[in-house]
């Protein structure tokens, strides 16, 4: 286990009894949480929390297909993707196929080009848990260590959710296509979400426990729910407690509620990320509560997409592979030095660097948690 880490023993560590009206700000390791959690049934689904749903009447029908059955079946939690986040269409309404070699408005914000001159993420491995990913996408062929499959669909990407990710982390620079935050990282793919979006948290924890094997430095999770199992619960921790930097979405549920943080991204230890737009302000759909710790790019953001293609997609879902990408560029600064004073042994020492970008980090809300990281014109040492 690594110092600084403090696994809970029990899920009732994991408890808060929360004040009215109020959302406490996320504490550090070993923090009870907000809410009590829904219960432990391996039969309740999870899904990715960005858009992936490329617009048109077919697409349509399956989200209103999905959400009947989540009313029919409620005692398995079925979620549905949050219909007011969506496929971005460019001019013609379709992702767009192939272009001139190119990076996203997020990575022009956080400064990340500039970043490239000290370090591209390279001896980092980043696990990337989704819907799977397109293994023959240009941008990402040669980025891509292994890939397992937990739900029997196999490793295809015929969702897009996955590879997008993928992408925001670790798109190759090849001259053409789309470049990924850190563009030397290498990729672990770890299909967890079936095809049609969603999986069991069993398939979750069972993703998270190959990827610790695997040798993993980053974990990136775009995905949630309202619950988790105690398997779960043990994966993510025992991940945390060996001293894998855990990165998860914290949900489109937006404003709806106090405290909207979705599962793992509610877990103690984890970093979450919430979603911001093009002028620095919380998205409309991202979600709310105290287990926030920092906002990144997610409107609109461009990258990879299924069958070779390219798509700018909204949701925490992009904005938590930015944090993910920037943990990778940040841990291959720290292997090329060999010895730092400020080591990065943990995702608390992760959070602690994360937090010397962010743009307030002497105040917390449960909107905005630390900020959003500002430009990157270095790593921090």
């Amino acid at each position: 286990m690594k110092a600084g880490y403090q696994k809970p023993n029990t899920e009732k560590e994991m408890k808060k009894s929360a004040k009215a009206g109020k959302a406490a700000p996320k504490k550090r390791l070993g923090r009870k949480r907000q809410a009590t959690p829904l219960g432990a049934s391996t039969k309740r689904q999870a899904t990715p929390l960005g858009s992936w749903w490329p617009g048109g009447t077919e697409s349509l029908k399956a989200f209103e297909a999905l959400q009947k059955r989540a009313k029919n079946t409620a005692g398995k939690q079925l979620i549905g993707i949050p219909p007011s986040v969506r496929l971005i269409a460019e001019a013609s309404g379709r992702e767009v196929r192939s272009l001139a070699e190119r990076i996203n408005w997020g990575q022009s914000t956080l400064g990340i080009p500039q970043a490239w001159t000290d370090t591209q993420g390279g001896g980092v491995k980043v696990a990337v848990l989704d819907t799977g990913v397109d293994p023959d996408h240009p941008d990402l062929q040669a980025a891509i260590d292994e890939t397992r499959d937990f739900t029997g669909d196999g490793m295809e990407d015929v969702n897009g959710h996955g590879t997008h990710c993928a992408g925001v982390i670790g798109a190759r620079a090849n001259g053409s296509g789309f470049v990924g935050v850190a563009p030397q990282s290498r990729l672990l793919i770890g299909k967890v979400l079936g095809n049609r979006g969603s999986g069991t948290f069993n398939m979750i924890a069972r993703g998270v426990e190959w990827a610790q094997q695997k040798g993993a430095d980053v974990i990136s999770m775009s995905l949630g729910g309202p619950g988790y199992t105690q398997r779960l619960f043990e994966a993510v921790h025992d991940a945390l407690a060996a001293g894998i930097v855990v990165v998860c979405a914290a949900g489109n549920e937006g404003s709806w509620f106090q405290n909207s943080v979705g599962y793992p991204g509610k877990f103690g230890g984890v970093i979450t990320v919430a979603a911001h737009d093009r002028n620095g302000n919380p998205a409309g759909f991202s979600s709310r509560g105290g287990e926030i710790d920092f906002m990144a790019p997610g409107v609109e953001i461009w990258s990879t997409f299924r069958d070779g293609g390219y798509a700018a997609l909204s949701g925490t879902s992009m904005a938590t592979p930015f944090v993910s990408g920037v943990a990778a560029l940040c841990i291959a600064k720290h292997k090329a030095a060999g010895s730092n004073e400020t080591p990065i042994e943990n995702t608390e020492d992760m959070r602690n660097h994360l937090m010397r970008m962010a743009s307030h980090p002497g105040h917390f809300d449960g909107e905005t948690g630390y900020g959003l990281l500002r430009p990157l014109m270095h790593l921090g040492s």
